[in-house]
């Protein structure tokens, strides 16, 4: 390779296809149609086919190809999911649904939950089938990618109801598929039925957007400027030999040294051969306050902070702390819409068993009273903080109740219901009144707190 095909290699734009990722997607809609420039729902918020097609391309391949992309996503379903999530109910049918439901062969929740939460988060939106075996009313799970839902359609009255999901058909078909949703007349009569769910969703829209949306542009400037400086490190390290002789020996030379001498090899030469390398002189600055703020960039987009990818920099522990706290509160939101959106799911695959007698129908429909989740603490830290809140709440509490001249049931509720908030786990008055009343049943001899020991002045 001579010093023309090292610069032409250096400074020629290579596609980031194959090992790295496309630098722009351009996808055409499989059927010809005007559709396919409008918005998926006809409202000016959403986004065309085309360009939902474009994203989550860039999406998908963005986080099978950049490891950055990937950890982000990643993050999101270790916060998330974590060790995993379980739902009960304290309805025997509901209940003993969900264990059939979740535990069955061909729905295997326990191992759907990674590549739900993945898909979440990737695309912006989650398209759930509910296929019903119409022997015992078991729903089968399974379902349709983002970039495969050409059209919805709403309520006349009220878009945010959502009626009817085309499909674009498989090659060789030319008929979208038409999947109806719980909402529209003829779902009990179907044997299957979509939902839908969304994150990052503008009012106005019924399409979510991806947690990579904001950051892919900044993704793939990262991703040149690494290749650049990989490209000038590579090109730094290529050198010539320069050899200088009498003219009468210059094809002699030429001869002898056709082949370059390998590395530590040894050669004898006269006073009238001089050798010298020359190397190129990129000059190529120090980058990495560009590229720095690059990654600031992708860590605002993406909400974490950065010692979260490894990246400590000058960040001391009081720092890392303080950062804590908006992802953390980030991961908690969407934990809860995905618990929700689990319950959603199960709630509707046990209605459809109900819609042909397959179980016996529900009276609650508040999806607080009906399950009961079992999910991993997105901040192990909370549970410390509100252990330590809930005992110096107790003890104010105490100190308050010695001030008194005597007993108050009044207070004794009030600082029940602080605490068990302050400890996070907060409970109905139905509740704190059957705990109240409990403890009058059964008196137990009462624990002395400071101030209040036996001979003292409140005796």
């Amino acid at each position: 390779m001579n010093v023309r095909d090292i610069f032409t290699r250096l400074f020629t734009a290579e596609s980031f296809d194959g090992p790295g990722y496309t630098t722009s997607v351009s996808l055409s809609p499989n059927l010809a149609s005007d559709d396919h420039w409008q918005t998926i729902s006809g409202r000016k918020h959403d986004r065309t086919w085309t360009e939902i097609q474009e994203l989550y391309t860039d999406s998908l391949t963005a986080w099978r190809k950049n490891p950055m992309a990937w950890r982000i996503i990643n993050t999101t379903v270790n916060f998330v999911v974590g060790t995993g999530i379980e739902l009960s109910s304290e309805d025997a049918a509901l209940d003993q649904f969900i264990k059939e439901f979740w535990n069955h062969r061909k729905n295997r929740m326990a191992l759907r939950l990674v590549p739900m939460m993945e898909e979440l988060s990737r695309s912006g939106d989650l398209f759930v089938l509910l296929f019903r075996n119409s022997i015992d009313g078991m729903s089968y799970i399974r379902f349709v990618t983002k970039d495969q839902i050409q059209k919805i359609e709403t309520a006349q009255n009220d878009w945010e109801t959502e009626l009817v999901y085309w499909e674009t058909p498989p090659a060789g078909e030319y008929d979208p598929r038409k999947w109806l949703s719980p909402d529209h007349p003829d779902a009990p009569m179907a044997d299957a039925i979509m939902l839908h769910y969304a994150v990052n969703r503008p009012i106005g829209a019924l399409m979510g957007e991806s947690d990579l949306t904001t950051i892919i542009p900044w993704l793939l400037r990262y991703s040149r400027m690494l290749e650049d400086r990989v490209r000038l490190h590579w090109a730094a390290r290529a050198f010539l030999y320069l050899v200088t002789v009498p003219s009468n020996k210059v094809e002699s030379k030429s001869t002898q040294y056709g082949s370059p001498p390998e590395s530590g090899s040894i050669v004898v030469k006269d006073e009238s051969e001089t050798w010298e390398t020359i190397t190129p002189s990129l000059r190529g600055a120090d980058a990495g306050h560009d590229m720095k703020a690059v990654r600031t960039m992708i860590d605002a987009g993406a909400g974490l902070p950065p010692h979260w990818r490894g990246e400590g920099g000058d960040v001391n522990l009081a720092t890392a702390e303080a950062m804590q706290g908006p992802p953390e509160r980030f991961l908690q939101k969407r934990q809860q819409y995905f618990v929700w959106m689990l319950e959603d799911i199960l709630y509707q695959a046990y209605l459809r068993a109900v819609e042909i007698a397959a179980q016996p129908a529900l009276v609650q429909t508040d999806y607080e009273q009906l399950f009961k989740p079992d999910l991993p603490d997105v901040s192990l830290r909370d549970n410390s903080l509100l252990a330590d809140a809930a005992s110096a709440l107790s003890m104010g509490f105490a100190t308050l109740q010695n001030t008194l001249l005597g007993k108050s049931p009044t207070l004794h509720k009030i600082a029940m219901d602080l605490m068990l908030k302050f400890a996070g786990e907060p409970q109905e008055d139905d509740v704190l009144d059957k705990i109240i009343s409990e403890a009058k049943s059964d008196p137990i001899e009462p624990m002395f707190m400071p101030g209040n020991q036996p001979g003292g002045p409140n005796v």
